[in-house]
């Protein structure tokens, strides 16, 4: 998945992004104190074209991130 073309970094603060560490916009969520997020990483060297990464510790992926990924897509925000 990545950013549709139109759309700026700022409008994924309305979801629950923002900025933080490493040069990454992130989302991040705790379940049974597992962390997991999805992120978009910021320096041109580890960028290709806006695409969304998720970093779960675990194989499955969690609930939350699901549905924030279904949300994001839902808005046109994303392109599969």
């Amino acid at each position: 998945m990545r950013l549709a073309n139109d759309v700026k970094l700022e409008e994924l603060k309305k979801f629950g992004f923002k900025y933080g560490t490493r040069d990454r916009f992130l989302y991040t969520t705790k379940s049974n104190g597992i962390e997991s997020r999805i992120y978009i990483d910021l320096l041109p060297c580890h960028n290709n074209n806006n695409e969304l990464k998720i970093e779960c510790p675990s194989n499955l992926i969690p609930r939350k991130i699901a549905n924030k990924l279904y949300d994001l897509v839902a808005a046109g925000v994303v392109e599969k």
